[in-house]
């Protein structure tokens, strides 16, 4: 099952892959979905230092170790390795930036996950729908803090109740 967001971010493509692809590492200073974040993994890939992210969120730590990461064509991929839910076999994330002029850029989200068993698949429509409102989530915070220099208001709520 597939789950894509597209959404255009008012700036150039540097500044949001400088946000979205070099501090690849820093997604919690502006996405809801994560508590904490840093760096993980030897370096595999030029223009980054380490090739994973371990991130804390409600559900506890999570490790997204990068497949792909390419800072000329402003795209990155990679899976989840620990902290999937059960129902889940697979889970991998693809996220692109394409110019839109000199002032605008299109991210696309995607997110491709395998359910796990007769359970993940019985529920592949709640999870399907669970996936679509983080993408949207992440979407939309990216674009606030990109355009904003803060972070969503949203996420400021989450810091709030997290400590």
């Amino acid at each position: 099952m597939n789950v894509i967001k597209e959404l255009v971010i008012n700036k150039d493509i540097e500044s949001v892959w400088n946000v979205m692809g070099t501090q690849f590492a820093d997604v919690h200073l502006w996405s809801s979905n994560f508590q904490d974040s840093k760096p993980g993994g030897t370096q595999k890939f030029e223009g980054l230092a380490y090739s994973s992210r371990v991130t804390l969120t409600g559900r506890g730590e999570t490790i997204q170790e990068l497949d792909s990461f390419d800072a000329t064509n402003h795209r990155f991929s990679y899976h989840i390795s620990k902290g999937i839910p059960s129902i889940v076999k697979t889970a991998v994330g693809i996220w692109a930036l394409e110019p839109i002029g000199d002032i605008q850029s299109k991210l696309v989200l995607e997110f491709q996950m395998e359910p796990n068993g007769l359970l993940g698949t019985l529920l592949t429509p709640v999870i399907k729908k669970k996936f679509g409102k983080v993408a949207s989530d992440i979407a939309e915070e990216l674009k606030y803090y990109v355009e904003n220099g803060t972070p969503h208001p949203r996420k400021v709520a989450a810091n709030s109740t997290t400590g």
